[in-house]
């Protein structure tokens, strides 16, 4: 993988959103969505592609690679399509994921709204109704659809001639031909609209208690079906927070509303009157070794990648993060208004966040100042609940006593707080990469600093250096026997 490539990857973000490669023209040349966005891009330069043949050729026209996060996958989804619908990619040739997902519609629009499953996301369909899911499974989709069609018939026909076979079966009430009244048909539809947006702890409770039944009554067949229906009542998601039309300007623009709104509302949990700069900082080191602090920083609530900055820990050689967090901070707090220093270490923070509670935040109290808000942030011990991950906990400073503080809206600090994490381990792995190298390297009499340095920006890595002919080798070390010494030597 080229440096630059890496250099842009490391960049994203290991969160749920779209990413778009461009050519070095500027051409866009295919969309994506990812669970996880850092990974998902990675994979295109690690991976053979065998499976998808078409974008090969796209590979090596890759220049530049923009992203942009959400919420959720159902937004990145949605978003998704939105973006490849009105900028036709080159080598998007199908949206092959709007497939693999099935939703429900209801044309709300229509006099006698209708439902039905969908798997591709119509504009003009989604602008006359409304969509409901994604369900990840086809089984899914339709169990749900068959179970809420039982509590509230409805129509799936557009202007029939006669009754349906549905109509025969109790499972459609005749709107069309006044077997219910515009009235009664339309308290379905309220009704299920209201089940699909979440609003269905009723009808949950009610099938809970017939599983327990059934169960307590050894009919084990059906207490598994009430199972299974339960499982898929589970897999339903609410309406959008944003319009499948919007441009990605607007989706921008309501993603920033949101984030101010919750900026607002840190500085009312915080009581103070400036959240506009929060940094964060966080240590990776392995018993002490290439140790690096790691300092990130957000403006106005979005990450400021050019304001990061790293600091290798220089006074200890041993497991202590506090006395590393210690370090870091002193030689940062230092720099604030000071006209000759760094552009971004001369800035105060507003906050200052601190990966860690109660003993890290005791560890660096003295050497921030009193008008920067100092800020903790832990993993709890206690999961919310089975098979979720542990809710994070915040900490702040009262005289000398360490105090658990409820933050309402603490998206900004936790993305923040695992950003820190990401970048310092970045650095932490890129030492131990380059130690690695440098040993290997240097325990072979006639490498100097010089040839091992030509032999890593040819090849890149230990490994490829491996790989390498002994006639690749020696077109860098210019010496024969030496390239049969360095092959020798690293395939032993």
């Amino acid at each position: 993988m080229e440096q630059r490539i890496q250099e842009l990857i490391d960049l994203i973000p290991r969160r749920t959103g779209v990413y778009k490669f461009y050519d070095q023209n500027g051409e866009l040349l295919y969309i994506g969505k990812a669970l996880n966005l850092n990974s998902r891009v990675t994979s295109y330069f690690r991976q053979d592609h065998t499976d998808r043949p078409h974008i090969i050729p796209m590979i090596p026209k890759i220049y530049n690679i923009e992203y942009i996060e959400t919420e959720n996958e159902v937004e990145a989804l949605v978003l998704e399509s939105a973006l490849v619908h009105k900028q036709q990619p080159k080598y998007n040739v199908m949206l092959k994921d709007d497939k693999s997902y099935a939703w429900i519609y209801i044309s709300t629009h229509e006099k006698v709204p209708r439902i039905e499953i969908v798997r591709s996301i119509d504009p003009k369909s989604f602008k006359n109704g409304r969509l409901f899911g994604p369900y990840p499974s086809g089984r899914a989709v339709l169990q749900v659809f068959r179970y809420i069609r039982k509590l509230y018939p409805f129509c799936t026909c557009k202007n029939p001639k006669e009754p349906c076979l549905y109509y025969h079966m109790g499972l459609c009430p005749g709107p069309h031909f006044d077997y219910i009244s515009h009235e009664e048909y339309m308290k379905n539809i309220g009704e299920i609209i209201k089940f699909l947006q979440g609003k269905k702890k009723r009808h949950v409770s009610g099938i809970e208690k017939e599983m327990k039944l059934a169960a307590s009554e050894e009919d084990f067949e059906k207490a598994a079906e009430l199972r299974d229906k339960l499982q898929d009542l589970r897999h339903l998601s609410g309406g959008f927070k944003f319009s499948y039309l919007n441009s990605e300007r607007e989706f921008k623009e309501s993603r920033y509303k949101m984030v101010l709104s919750e900026l607002e509302s840190i500085k009312s949990d915080l009581g103070i009157g400036s959240v506009a700069r929060i940094e964060c900082y966080d240590i990776s080191n392995i018993q002490g070794e290439d140790a690096y602090g790691s300092m990130v920083v957000s403006i106005d609530g979005i990450p400021k990648h050019s304001e990061y900055r790293v600091f290798k820990i220089k006074s200890k050689d041993t497991p202590d993060d506090f006395e590393m967090l210690h370090e870091v901070l002193s030689r940062r707090i230092k720099h604030i208004g000071n006209p000759k220093s760094d552009e971004s270490l001369s800035m105060k923070p507003d906050i200052i966040l601190i990966d860690g509670g109660k003993g890290q935040l005791s560890a660096v109290r003295d050497v921030v100042p009193k008008d920067t808000f100092l800020l903790g942030i832990s993993k709890g011990r206690h999961l919310k609940r089975k098979g979720k991950r542990k809710e994070d906990q915040f900490w702040v400073l009262r005289g000398k006593i360490s105090l658990m503080i409820k933050i309402n809206s603490p998206r900004i600090l936790i993305n923040l707080r695992d950003e820190a994490h990401r970048f310092a381990l970045k650095h932490h792995r890129n030492a131990r990469k380059f130690r690695k190298k440098k040993s290997m390297l240097d325990s072979i009499k006639g490498v100097g600093a010089k040839r091992k340095k030509k032999l890593i920006e040819r090849f890149g890595s230990l490994d490829e250096i491996r790989k390498a002919s002994i006639k690749e080798i020696d077109s860098v070390v210019k010496n024969t026997a030496l390239a049969e010494k360095i092959a020798k030597s690293l395939k032993n």
